[in-house]
């Protein structure tokens, strides 16, 4: 028993350093996209980021944080100690996951009372190395193994609740024993502060309880003993997670309103009650001598204390550091930021479908500091629909972001009708196809089958991106395209990986197995798969184009699968020995080394893009926009990609700390808007010229129009400080149904006021300029605004004489508030001016905004931007950076086309220059996209350059060519079309440049290549 329990910790131990040797190597050593920029520098000065804020991870990180700034002065390092945190979770979760498969084998194998035996020794072990390994080495586990997200700790955590669970479970019958039991759930209450996956192991507990403690098991008794699994998740949400801070307001709000006390001051009866009933609850069950109850009230004292980790949420938002989500500074603005509240619902059991129109709407009162007391400041609102547009488990019900017409898309593809109203025929199809299928089963075979790119996929009858791809060319022609024929740039595509549906069989295999030798413990596995895999999928109701692809959520149905990929060497053992009458010890060897080869052939498929060891995109893309803009600037940005990266740059790694971030998601609500009037970091207060209580809560968060001279009365003039000063004051209006409004809008008229000297003064213009104006036009919508333009206006106007306000390229147009033709582009960001000059949106989008100041944006461009180590070393460029690069690309050609058109030609040729040299053909796929920096080459006396970059081109192009024609035209018309049509287009345009570089051979080499292929067709 000691020799094998020895071998057991040997074996997890080594899937540890395996693992965590791996992830070294391969987690990013500054910080990354997504949250991930967010939730390093909230580790490294505990500030408070998105709701539920993740307090356990934050302080952890901040562990690892501290560290890093003891061991060295490079800054990044913060970040790489964060990013490395999550290797090591990971590597535990590997082990947890090796350690809970030896057990299941040793179980099924011998039972639980043959411990001494250790004929099976090496099958079972091998079967947790293998199960540790290809745990370690799922893509979808991989990914957040490598970058400082919450993922990776929260999949720790839920294999650690498992683990204490099934080693309970192994042990004797013995209360002794019990203290494992108690761990586990100690476990998943902690993990409550990295993320909620762990509460999914609750129904497999649950399982493992009734199955060890009760005799006789009987299907009734399975299903409900798998029901309080279930309604125990739901408690544990309801009274723990959400009830603890709802006792605490409630006191709060009592003790502060009624009883005049200060605030904080419901803390101290939450304290009494919940310590009086843990102190009663464990006296009367001592009293009784009832030891499960005196263990049950032990395990709730426990869950309360872990739960206590929200504090720290709190604690930090009284401190108010520069990021400080939600401003949660007392109970009554942690609970719905606990809660989640400003993401909204999505409903199960019954709803609208996607094209319903709410008739009435509801809401409950939200409270709010206001001098002494507590006062209602905002609602929580929701609609309501008409019992005819709702159906049951509504899998339709998004009607935001163009959805619709996605919705619509599904419906054809699934029912072959486009139009009409949605029924529940489509609902269920939508269910099994899109949310089961597409955004679990297709992720599942990413896992154990491979994957053909890490391009997102949108949908399944586009073959171009995010299916899963074997290896094996019958089956993947079948189903997607001619392997035989793909190009280049498809076949050497890092994340193109193929497993040959090895770990899928060995699998299967393990399931098999287990399901024959241990039918109850396969049962208690088998609801930890089902619960983490499609229930939550169930539960999340995924709508159609995610922002990206959602892989990394259903880790838990991953790793489950893991073990049964580990018992797969049992199984092939058992074979071995009986069929084909091998020995013990053979049979074993053998079958631990064929399936050894899943985990081998995971991660040595997985490695190159998986391995973020090198890549500082992230960063320097936050560095750029930063360098973007002048001392002292404000900066509007839209989304994740171009605001945490920045936010960490700053936060972290100490980056023109000077500039004030603005993200255009978050000024709708109050607390942000306030948050901006207090200098952070270097960056001075921002002004703002209504008051914080005419913000504050739901006030102005929609004013409507109304002319006060008379409906069709023409719009007097206002500038925006007359506007803004009217809007921010009270002047009621009644909207009917009682409901009445704080102000309105008088006005649709609205300019800026601009101050001719200040603009001198500041460098807004240069005497030289033309086009000067005294007034810049701002487009107010039609029939009401909203409060995140109002204070976008208000910021505007407030600053725009005292720093530069500048947007970022990334914002969608609609959000500059018409004043595109009034902004100078300097490099990636577009400064307010009062200057009118006539934006080429139709060649350049929100690129192609107001002037171009072609000396500021080259000498960032040349001098200061950085390129993520793309430019210097192969690595992979996961499309999460196409907007980043997309970004400075279209800055890039926007420049050449400037000097280009004042005849400048060699300018514009060391810009073209620079574009090769950043981005070169190692890293991204040339295609006609990089025909007008060739052209640039050759006119700015480059043509050796343009000529050794166009011989690319055209080798490229008629690669892929060659394939388009491979296609059948089922498959080019729903996913590659557009791709030839611009191929085919670009043959003309190459052409044309061959004249202009007079390079006679690579006429010959685009003669032999590619005028098979010409018919002149022109993109629509």
């Amino acid at each position: 028993m000691n020799m094998l329990k020895s071998k057991v910790n040997i074996t997890g131990w080594l899937v540890f350093l395996i693992t965590f040797i791996v992830y070294f190597f391969s987690v990013e050593r500054t910080g990354s996209l997504w949250d991930c920029g967010e939730f390093v520098l909230g580790a490294y000065k505990l500030q408070v980021v998105h709701p539920p804020g993740a307090p356990l991870f934050l302080l952890i990180g901040r562990l690892f944080a501290w560290v890093a700034t003891i061991f060295s002065s490079n800054p990044s390092d913060i970040a790489f100690a964060v990013n490395l945190m999550s290797g090591i979770c990971s590597a535990f979760a590997a082990t947890f996951i090796c350690w809970t498969t030896i057990m299941f084998g040793k179980l099924a194998i011998y039972g639980r009372e043959r411990d001494e035996e250790a004929s099976h020794d090496m099958g079972i072990l091998a079967s947790g190395l293998v199960a540790g390994l290809c745990t370690a080495f799922a893509t979808s586990i991989w990914f957040s193994a490598v970058e400082g997200e919450v993922y990776s700790m929260s999949t720790m955590f839920t294999c650690l609740t498992l683990w204490a669970a099934v080693k309970w479970y192994y042990l004797p019958n013995n209360p002794k024993n019990d203290s494992w039991l108690i761990f586990s759930m100690y476990a998943a209450a902690l993990s409550v502060g990295v993320h909620l996956l762990s509460l999914l192991a609750f129904p497999t507990i649950a399982l493992l309880y009734y199955f060890k403690r009760w005799e006789k098991h009987t299907k009734m008794g399975f299903l409900i003993a798998a029901g309080i699994g279930v309604v125990s998740v739901v408690l544990f949400q309801s009274l723990v997670i959400s009830g603890i801070p709802a006792l605490w307001s409630k006191f709060e709000l009592f003790c502060v309103n009624t009883l005049g006390l200060p605030f904080h001051s419901g803390l101290i009866p939450t304290l009494l009650v919940l310590g009086g009933a843990c102190y009663f609850g464990l006296k009367y069950s001592r009293r009784i001598g009832h030891d499960i109850a005196h263990k049950a009230v032990f395990t709730c004292m426990l869950i309360i204390i872990a739960n206590s980790i929200v504090g720290m949420v709190m604690l930090r938002a009284i401190a108010n550091p520069p990021i400080n989500m939600n401003a949660p500074s007392d109970v009554v603005r942690l609970l719905p930021y606990l809660n989640r509240e400003q993401y909204g619902d999505r409903s199960l059991v019954k709803g609208p479908v996607f094209d319903a129109q709410p008739e009435k709407n509801t809401s409950e009162d939200r409270y709010g500091k206001v001098g002494n007391e507590y006062k209602v400041v905002d609602r929580k609102s929701d609609y309501v629909f008409n019992k005819k547009d709702q159906i049951l488990l509504p899998r339709i019900s998004h009607g935001d972001q163009n959805r619709p017409a996605i919705y619509r898309q599904w419906m054809e593809y699934l029912t072959n009708k486009k139009t009409g109203k949605p029924t529940q025929e489509f609902n269920v199809k939508f269910m099994f196809s899109y949310q089961f299928g597409w955004m679990f089963w297709r992720y599942f075979m990413w896992n154990f089958v491979g994957k053909q790119n890490a391009e997102q996929g949108y949908y399944p009858w586009n073959k171009k991106d995010g299916h899963w791809l074997s290896g094996i060319n019958f089956i993947d022609n079948a189903r997607l395209y001619n392997q035989n024929e793909i190009p280049r740039a498809i076949k050497e595509d890092q994340s193109r990986n193929r497993y040959f549906f090895i770990p899928l069989i060995f699998g299967i295999l393990g399931v098999i197995f287990h399901w024959r030798k241990n039918r109850n413990d396969f049962l208690a596995i088998f609801a930890m798969w089902l619960l983490t895999g499609l229930g939550l999928c169930f539960f999340n109701n995924s709508p159609p184009n995610e922002p990206r692809e959602r892989d990394y959520v259903l880790v838990g149905a991953m790793f489950t699968f893991c073990i049964w990929i580990g018992m797969g060497v049992l199984f092939l053992s058992d074979f071995l020995k009986n069929k084909l009458k091998l020995s013990g010890g053979v049979s074993q060897w053998v079958a631990s080394a064929l399936v050894l080869t899943a985990p081998l052939i995971m991660g040595f498929q997985n490695y190159d893009d998986h391995s973020r060891n090198g890549i500082t995109a992230a960063r320097d893309y936050a560095t750029n926009i930063l360098e973007s803009c002048k001392p002292n600037a404000i900066i509007f940005t839209y989304g994740d990609n171009d605001t945490y990266p920045v936010w960490y740059a700053q936060e972290v790694e100490g980056i023109r700390r000077d500039v004030r971030v603005i993200n255009l998601s978050l000024i709708a609500v109050d607390w942000y808007i306030e948050s901006q009037r207090r200098k952070i970091n270097e960056s001075a207060p921002v002004k703002i010229s209504i008051p914080t209580e005419k913000y504050r809560g739901f006030l102005r968060n929609q004013l409507y129009y109304v002319n006060p001279a008379g409906e069709n009365a023409p719009d007097i003039e206002m500038s925006a400080t007359q506007f803004l000063k009217f809007i921010g004051e009270d002047h009621k209006l009644a909207v009917g149904g009682g409901v009445e409004l704080e102000s309105y809008m008088p006005t649709r008229k609205v300019y800026l006021e601009v101050n001719r000297q200040k603009a001198y003064e500041i460098g807004m213009i240069s005497p030289s300029d033309t086009g000067i104006v005294d007034r810049i036009p701002v487009a107010v919508p039609d029939r009401y605004i909203t409060k995140d333009d109002i204070a976008v206006l208000d910021i505007i106007n407030s600053n725009i004489h005292d720093r530069p306000v500048y947007f970022s390229v990334t914002c969608q147009i609609d959000k500059l508030l018409g004043l595109a033709d009034y902004t100078n582009m300097e490099g990636l960001a577009l400064r307010i001016v009062p200057r009118f000059t006539k934006s080429e949106r139709d060649l350049f989008y929100i690129y192609g905004s107001g002037k171009m100041d072609l000396e500021r944006s080259t000498d960032i461009l040349m001098n200061k931007y950085k390129w993520g180590n793309f430019d210097k070393k192969q690595l992979f460029v996961d499309h999460s950076y196409a907007p980043s690069t997309e970004g400075m690309r279209m800055m890039m050609m926007r420049m050449i086309s400037t000097y280009g058109a004042q005849g400048d030609t060699i300018k514009a040729g060391l810009v073209a220059e620079k574009f090769f040299d950043v981005f070169p053909n190692m890293n991204f796929n040339y295609g006609v996209r990089t025909l007008p920096f060739i052209e640039a080459l050759g006119r700015g006396d480059k043509k050796e350059r343009a000529a050794k970059e166009m011989k690319t081109l055209i080798e490229e192009t008629a690669d892929w060519l060659k394939f388009y024609d491979s296609l059948s035209p089922q498959d080019l018309e729903s996913s590659f079309q557009d791709d030839k049509r611009y191929a085919v287009y670009s043959i003309g345009q190459i052409n044309q440049l061959l004249d202009l570089i007079g390079d006679e051979s690579l006429k010959t080499l685009a003669k032999e290549k590619l005028d098979k292929y010409q018919v002149n067709p022109m993109p629509n």
